[in-house]
């Protein structure tokens, strides 16, 4: 069981729609030789944008809470396209990750923040925020028959995340927040030394 626990944010209807294309286009480009891909579900399909770690439910208090609803409130809501699909060799992820997006990423510093405020120091910060699709064998070399997927398309909305917990095999909202931000939060500011 994973027990993985984690803010994420996760498609609507359109967007597991835009999702299911994309996939669909994976297992189309698949040279007869290659892996075959193990599709995720749709219901599966998220980003994580600050993973807090595993066997953490009890950390999960209304202080926790408030501060996700605090970071929600400072993102507006926003919207991403797809650049290209990859496969990560280490876990074996094939991924699709967005063009990059000032307010994605701002979303999981957020998060980040939000966590550290209530005294958790999470597991890993998400530095490129992707949508994991498929899973290949571990260790592989580079499939360079992915970089041929054509990902252009309509645009993925984010407008709010969830407080997500993995028990084994999908994942339950523990909470949710709607983005009610109207700008982007000030990029921090290193004052001179001089």
């Amino acid at each position: 069981m994973s027990q993985a626990l984690f803010p994420g944010w996760r498609p609507d209807a359109d967007g597991r729609e835009r999702l299911a294309t994309v996939a669909d286009a994976i297992a189309a480009a698949r040279p007869g030789d290659a892996p075959k891909p193990q599709r995720r579900r749709p219901d599966q399909w998220h980003a994580t944008l600050c993973f807090l770690g595993y066997d953490l439910r009890h950390v999960v208090t209304p202080t926790l809470l408030d501060a996700f609803a605090d970071a929600a409130a400072r993102i507006p809501p926003h919207a991403f396209t797809l650049e290209r699909v990859a496969y990560w060799r280490q876990s074996g992820a094939v991924v699709a990750l967005p063009r990059s997006c000032d307010a994605l990423q701002a979303l999981c510093d957020a998060t980040r923040d939000a966590a550290k405020r209530c005294g958790i120091r999470p597991k890993q910060v998400t530095t490129q925020p992707h949508v994991t699709l498929a899973y290949l064998d571990r260790g592989l070399d580079g499939q360079a028959w992915l970089e041929a997927v054509d990902c252009a398309g309509a645009s993925l909305r984010v407008d709010g995340f969830e407080l997500l917990f993995n028990p084994g095999g999908s994942y339950e909202a523990l909470a949710a927040w709607p983005l009610t931000g109207t700008s982007l939060p000030a990029a921090p500011r290193q004052a001179s030394l001089l």
